[in-house]
């Protein structure tokens, strides 16, 4: 009789709990992540330091003789080096300001290429939403690769990259611009983690190139 009381009082909790989850699974609002609050444009960037282009890897970097003297070149004439201003320098070797696309219209509460790269130049953190593969071809310099899919698939490397970024961070994502989701998909991710300064490049990463702009090739830095 006593097993029968205790049975019957552990069902009339359980059933209970369970009618009280149902009841508020139907009166709770739901978390609305259909639509990223892309913030003001103008808001002061949080990020790293600002940014300059890399030098490039290739040509390696020589590490200055102890005495500040370099015997292999002592008898070679010193190349004097001048500094030219950017309307001196070839064309191809300056960022064109005037270039087709560089300030095109873009959807709506997204940014232009010209907005971008000043958010880039002032240190703001770039996520690519990209593909793997096209990442590793080629991205913008110093971005971090992220696609919303990652959380699902390897969720320690997916959390390893927002470790990277406090969530008061000023955040730029991209992927191949036009009508590809996979920048705002990967915004909805961040917000719900708690992330408050996602921006959205409306261009894509092909326009990027074809400005001018840092980019860099491999994976993951």
């Amino acid at each position: 009789m006593r097993c029968m009381q205790i049975t019957s009082g552990l069902l009339s909790i359980i059933g209970a709990a369970f009618l009280f989850g149902t009841v508020h699974a139907l009166i709770a609002k739901p978390v609305d992540i259909s639509k990223v609050d892309l913030g003001d444009a103008n808001k002061p960037v949080v990020g790293a330091e600002p940014r300059v282009p890399k030098t490039d890897a290739s040509k390696g970097t020589e590490t200055p003789p102890e005495n500040g003297v370099d015997e292999t070149s002592i008898d070679e004439p010193a190349e004097q080096v001048v500094i030219k201003t950017p309307e001196e320098m070839p064309t191809d070797a300056r960022i064109d300001e005037n270039a087709s696309g560089i300030d095109a219209s873009v959807p709506e509460g997204t940014l232009t290429l010209q907005q971008s790269y000043d958010l880039w130049e002032q240190g703001a953190y770039f996520v690519d939403a990209r593909h793997e593969h096209e990442f590793e071809a080629g991205h913008i310099e110093y971005a971090f690769w992220l696609p919303s899919t990652l959380f699902d698939t390897d969720s320690d490397r997916a959390f390893a990259v927002v470790d990277r970024m406090p969530p008061d961070a000023t955040v730029v994502i991209y992927c191949v611009g036009g009508e590809c989701d996979a920048s705002h998909n990967t915004a909805r991710r961040l917000k719900q983690i708690g992330f408050s300064d996602l921006r959205i490049m409306g261009a894509g990463y092909d326009d990027w190139v074809a400005a001018g702009f840092p980019t860099e090739e491999g994976g993951q830095p």
